[in-house]
């Protein structure tokens, strides 16, 4: 969803290794497209359905992370900034990987012109963030004409390294 990414999993995705993964994926299954033209009458079927599998879902993806980048990029440059105020770290239960949830910052901005307090998540985190965000605001990027969809940005946050 666009509204609870941030930076940072806009870069993972965005990972040479990820991307070459994803075009490599994208290619066979074109291939097995193409190839099952040369394929016996028995073999076409099936190297269409498997090549079409593999095409849809990497393509999609490619697709996805290129609508987010550029969702986020004009959020970036074209969003009003607000200072959000820092309210707890939560565990998105609704995720699990290998047995383990990922962490989300949640903050809070009063928006006096409407008198609404509006709250904000951040992207999945796979480290528990709280001693850094702790007593701090939120810069949050918001489009102005939809505030439901924002960007939380959380460059400030130090590199996770040594996850395996």
């Amino acid at each position: 969803m666009l509204r609870i990414l941030n930076i940072k999993s806009i870069r993972e995705m965005n990972h040479p290794t990820f991307k070459s993964v994803n075009w490599s994926m994208l290619i066979i299954g074109i291939a097995l497209i193409i190839g099952a033209h040369y394929a016996s009458e028995d073999a076409k079927g099936l190297l269409i359905f498997i090549g079409a599998v593999f095409a849809a879902i990497n393509g999609g993806m490619i697709a996805y992370r290129s609508f987010v980048t550029k969702r986020v990029e004009q959020l970036l440059q074209h969003g009003q900034l607000i200072q959000a105020k820092f309210q707890q770290v939560e565990i998105n239960t609704s995720i699990q990987v290998n047995g383990a949830s990922p962490f989300r910052v949640v903050a809070q901005w009063h928006d006096t012109r409407n008198n609404e307090v509006r709250v904000y998540k951040s992207a999945n985190l796979w480290f528990n963030p709280a001693q850094f965000v702790e007593d701090r605001t939120i810069p949050v990027y918001v489009d102005l004409n939809n505030p439901t969809k924002y960007h939380m940005d959380l460059s400030f946050l130090p590199k996770v390294t040594g996850l395996a």
